[in-house]
Order: C-alpha cells, then structure tokens, then sequence
C-alpha cells in the first residue's frame, strides 16, 4: 500500500466534505442537535411525569369501622412530616390529597372520581380473609412481593386503587408511605405509654390491592412503547427500499426514462410507496413476531405479574392504525430520497428525520394525555396514544375513527407532495449547484429560511428550557424574544443584505384598519373563548393541566406593569418581526396565499412547546398572518398580538367562560367577521 498516495487521497475527501455546507450540516451538526434533544425529550418526560403527579391533589375516601381513627392517624402523620425538615420525607410533604364523602368507593374508582379509597377491617373480620397466594412462576427470576404476614387479630388497612391508572398508582406508593409512618408513630406513642417494649408493626397491617387485572397493567406498559418499537422498525426496514428507489436511480441514470414514458407521475410514486411500505411493514412484521416469540417461550427476563392479553378485535385493531401509520412513514421517506441528489446524500437526511419521528412516539409516555384531547390531531403521537389505550381494554372509538382518518388524510398529503417533487426538473436531473447559490442574497434567504427556524426551534426547545441560568421566566421569556428571535431576525438581514423595510413590512396602513384591530381584540380573545368552550366538550382538556399552564405562564407577585411587559409588548413586537415579517416574506413567493397562512401559523405554534398552547397559539398565528398579508404591514398584528396577550393577563375577572352565555360568543364572532371584513375592504395587499 501506497501511504503517501493514501494520505493525499484522505485530505482530498476532508476537504470536498468540508467545502459540502449541506453535508456538514446534515451529517454533523444536525446529528449533534438533535441527539442532545432526544437526550433532553427523555428527561422531559421523566421530570414532566414526576410534576405532575406531585401537583395532582388526590382524591380518596377512607371506608369501614376504623375510618375516624385512621383518618385522625393519617392527619397526625402529616402534621409530624410538617415539622420534619429532612429530605427524606420531601416527596411525602408535597403529596396532596382531599378526602371525598361518597357512598360507594369502588364505583367511584372505577369511574375514576377518585384515585383510591382505603378499607379499614377490624382484626375480626380481617382474620375470615384468606391470605393471598404467592403465583408467581418458580425460578431463577420469579420475584414475590407478598406483604408480611399479619398476626391474628390485626386490623387490616387495605389500600385500593387501579395500577393500569398513573395518578392512581402513583398516589398508592405515596399513602402507603404516610400509613407506615402513622403506625409506626402511633405504636411507639401506645407502648411508651404503657411502659413497655413491643413490635410497633403489628398495630395493624398495611396492604394493597390493585382493581386492575395482571393483562391490563401489562398492556398500560407495553402499549406505551409498541409505537416507539414499530416505528423504529418502519423506518430502519423502510429505508433499504427507498434510498434506492429514487435517489439511486438518480445516480444510475434509469429515474429519467420512467419519467419520460406514459406513466403518470402519480402512478410512479403510489408504486415506489407501495414497494416501501409492504418492506416496512414485512419487516415489522417479523421483528413484531420474534418479539412474541421470546415472551411466549419466556427467552427474555419478564416481570412476575407480565400477562400479555391481545386479543382479535384489539390485534385488527392496532392493524388498521399501523397501516396508514406506515404509509406515512413511506411517503416521509420517498420524500428524502426524491429531494436526495444522490444515494449518499439521502442515507445523510434520513438520519435527523429518524430521530425526530422519535419525539412524538413518545406521546403515549406523557401522563394526563388521554386519546380525547388535542393529541388525536397530532400525526404519529396520536396512533402512540390509541395504541396506548388499545392495550389496556379501554379503546375510545369515536377517536380512534378520528386518529385513522388524520393519519390517512397525512399520508395522501406526503404522497401528493411525492408526487409535485417528481415534476422537479433540479430534482431530476439535479445539478451540483442551485441558481440561489450564485445569486445571494434575498434569493438565497428564501431557500434557506426554514432551516433558520428549525435551528431557532432546537434552541428554544432544547436551550432555552434546559439551561439552569435561564430557569427564571423573565430571563427564558428574554432569551427568547430577544436573543433568539430578534437576534436572528436582524443576523438574516445583515447575512442576506435584505431591505428591512421590505421585508419586515415596516408600512403604514390606512385609518379604518385600526378601527377594525381595537374591535378585533376583545372580540378576537372572545371568539377564541368561545370555540375552547366547544372542542372542551368533545376533546377535554386535563383542568389540573390547564391551571398549571396558567400558574407557568403567568407568575404570581410579579407587578402588573411587568406582566404587560414580558407577555403582551416584547413577545408582540419580536414575534410579528420575526414571523410575519421575515418568515411571511421567506415564504409568500413559494407558497399559495392559504398554504402560506397555515404554515406560518403552524410554525407560529410549534414555538409555543406546550401541548394546550400548539393548537390556539397556531390559530392566533393564522389570523395574524392573513392580517399581514391583507395590510401589507407588520403593525396591525403587532397591536393585536399585545392586545390579546393583555387581555389574558387583565381580562380573567370579564371573561371568564363561566359567566359568558351563548349570546356573549354570537355577538363576539360575528363582530370579529365584520372587523375581518373592514379590513379587507381597505386592504393593502401583501406584495410579492
């Protein structure tokens, strides 16, 4: 071997591999963002599940012959824990709970009213039980958790509640720690009263009893990663199809001659998606039936209570939200190897792309996230939210015909925009550099402003919610505003050399337009209100979850000058700078005018990272957009946006949607269309 030939040939490749700004990017920086992101998403989720379980407050009821005394033990217990500063008992200090008066416990946990009830039985009638019976497979890794054996004559204080129910469970763990304090307490008060030592754990015996059956706790902890897991295996088994498909077609000169026969370009792509999703499916399909092969044949350690139940219907059913949920995941694919130049280049896309698809896989790991919520509408989470509930016996029909339809309708949308890549001549016969490269400035921004805001999305999400210096709200809310999303507003028009006044839409509009903004804010906030107060009927939101949004959002003791300031002026001025000026402005040349008003709005949301904040934050983005684009300016929606955001902070008391009456919402929509109206009839156009 040639050493010095070998040397040469290496800094030649280093150096054509540098020189590639996508390749770089693509197969090194968006690698080392991203996968900090799925680190910081796994941690989110964990952090995210323990608040929230410690800011539920749980409801309980005590029942049977005992009750007064457990419950005035239980209250002395917790008055001790007050006392104790120890961190040892931190986690029992915030556990919050509310003791229910009701006449049948077990109907109540079973409609989910409560969270758990606590039986109390005298020694009498405890001792007519007979003891449970150990069950659990013999060998090597069969573990039993049997309480310890009661004496004869103990009370018995049974804790039931439901282990396929996360705020149930959790909330078993917590009382079950306060019981063993409250016995041990008052048995050591008795027998130091009476003089004597003795055993403070058999006062009475603490256990617990799940309502849920071994199938359903199996099903709640396999149903929460069955979609991660066939994910996973769609797109790895997907991917050996489609970068040949296309992009190597490309490479070897054959993709040009399909195009030039008589075949429609529909045809073509509808066959390559079919080719790539029956090897994605084939795949899964064995990898899925290896996995039931090792729990039958029991290759792999399980837990001792692990009793996988699926039957007929639940099997079809997952199957028809598996199906259109691999037509997805194919058409994604087909799109990276159509916008490939080459095989190489679309092994480069498919890895950022696999790892994303990751995050809302996740979904189904996120307590308090039911399938009847705004989660149905969110392609990939909502099938890992259905498959969740499938699992554990308690599908939801009605949602789950509404989670297969958006899967059905996201995969002939992909498809479609398959099939318009296809028509691409730079696409086809691609060449080594774009026109936008040579020309520079305003043509080159617009090719490349959503990158600009997919990387400003990481730093938002990743940064910005996971640094320790920017833990407070006001110094998150200004490194957003200010360093993110006015600094790279100003950074892309001193990189591209655009006119600020063009592009950000610095214009005045006529008279009546601000008329028609000072009608649009109540009536606006109003309309918004009233269309929460119809979708809360048919997909609830979680309330304990909307008031913790509330109570992050809008901190308490902070002065009421300087919510105004950090929540309706910063955020109006750096947000409409940056969306509806250079964003509107990237995209209004490459887009329809309705196209463009939903992807601005819908990026609008996605910045907004909360769950219950996407959906109306993405609605508020697309009106402000279609004002943008009927004014031809930035300051309409820069009035608006503070207004509504004032609003939410000072109009709480006037508005509260438990006051308003169907009136109220009828006047409010109907003067939010004339205000829209008023405005498009002394409209500005947007220019292009």
């Amino acid at each position: 071997m040639n050493w010095s030939v070998l040397r040469l040939l290496f800094i030649h490749e280093m150096k054509m591999l540098l020189r590639a700004r996508r390749t770089v990017v693509t197969a090194i920086v968006l690698p080392a963002l991203i996968m900090p992101l799925m680190l910081y998403a796994q941690k989110y989720s964990s952090s995210r599940r323990e608040r929230v379980l410690t800011g539920t407050t749980y409801r309980y009821t005590i029942t049977g012959p005992l009750a007064d005394r457990i419950r005035n033990l239980i209250q002395q217990a917790r008055e001790g824990l007050n006392n104790d500063t120890s961190e040892e008992f931190e986690q029992l200090r915030q556990f919050k709970f509310v003791e229910m008066t009701i006449a049948n416990a077990r109907q109540s946990l079973d409609n989910d009213a409560i969270h758990f009830y606590i039986e109390t039985i005298s020694g009498v009638e405890a001792d007519k039980i007979p003891p449970k019976v150990d069950t659990a497979p013999r060998g090597p890794v069969a573990r039993r958790n049997l309480p310890p054996k009661r004496l004869a004559g103990v009370p018995l204080i049974n804790v039931v509640y439901r282990g396929d129910r996360d705020a149930s469970s959790a909330a078993r763990g917590r009382i079950l720690s306060l019981l063993r304090i409250a016995r041990r307490n008052d048995s050591e008060s008795q027998l130091v009263a009476r003089g004597f030592p003795g055993d403070p754990k058999q006062l009475f015996s603490v256990e617990d009893t799940s309502l849920a059956t071994h199938g359903q706790v199996t099903g709640s902890a396999v149903g929460r990663f069955i979609t991660l897991f066939l994910v996973m295996m769609m797109f790895t088994g997907g991917a050996v199809a489609s970068m040949d498909i296309i992009s190597g077609e490309k490479e070897r000169g054959t993709l040009e001659t399909l195009l030039t026969t008589a075949v429609g370009r529909s045809e073509i792509v509808a066959a390559k998606q079919l080719a790539i999703t029956s090897v994605a499916l084939v795949i899964t399909l064995m990898q899925g039936l290896n996995f039931l092969l090792y729990i039958r044949l029991r290759m792999i350690e399980l837990p001792q209570d692990f009793d996988l139940q699926l039957s007929t219907g639940m099997a079809l059913t997952l199957l028809l939200l598996f199906v259109p949920l691999a037509a997805t995941i194919a058409s994604v694919l087909l799109m990276i190897s159509a916008y490939a130049k080459s095989y190489k280049e679309s092994q480069m896309y498919f890895f950022p792309v696999y790892l994303l698809s990751m995050i809302p896989s996740l979904a189904s790991l996120m307590p308090g996230v039911s399938l009847r919520s705004a989660i149905a509408f969110v392609p990939l989470a909502n099938v890992s939210v259905a498959a969740r509930e499938i699992m554990i016996g308690r599908p939801d029909a009605v949602m789950i015909g509404v989670t297969f339809a958006v899967m059905v309708l996201t995969a002939a949308y992909l498809m479609r925009a398959s099939a318009r890549m296809l028509t691409r001549e730079d696409l086809v016969v691609p060449a080594h550099f774009e026109a936008a490269e040579f020309l520079g400035g305003p043509a080159l921004f617009q090719k490349r402003v959503l990158r600009w805001f997919a990387l400003m999305w990481v730093i938002v999400f990743a940064v910005a919610t996971n640094v320790q210096a920017l833990a407070s709200f006001q110094r998150q809310l200004i490194f957003n505003e200010l360093v993110v999303m006015l600094g790279s507003s100003l950074l892309m028009l001193w990189i591209y050399r655009l006119n600020p006044i063009e592009v950000l839409s610095l214009k005045p509009v006529k008279p009546a337009v601000w008329l028609a903004i000072l009608f649009l804010i109540p009536t606006g906030h109003l309309t918004a209100l009233g269309i929460f107060q119809i979708v809360n009927v048919v997909i609830p939101a979680p309330q304990e979850m909307l008031q913790r949004f509330s109570e992050d959002v809008i901190p308490r003791g902070m002065p009421t000058w300087q919510l105004l300031m950090y929540i309706a002026v910063l955020p109006a001025i750096c947000e409409e700078l940056l969306f509806r000026g250079i964003l509107l402005s990237g995209l209004k040349r490459r887009l329809r005018p309705a196209a463009l008003v939903v992807v601005v709005g819908i990026i609008f949301g996605l910045f907004h990272v909360s769950l219950y904040r996407i959906a109306p934050t993405a609605a508020l983005g697309m009106v402000l957009t279609v004002i943008a684009i009927m004014t031809g300016s930035v300051f309409p929606g820069m009035v608006m946006h503070a207004g509504n955001n004032a609003l939410g902070v000072l109009g709480g008391d006037w508005l509260n949607p438990d006051a308003l009456q169907f009136g109220h919402y009828a006047a409010g929509m109907a003067i939010f269309a004339l205000s829209l109206w008023v405005i498009y009839r002394n409209r500005t156009p947007l220019q292009k």
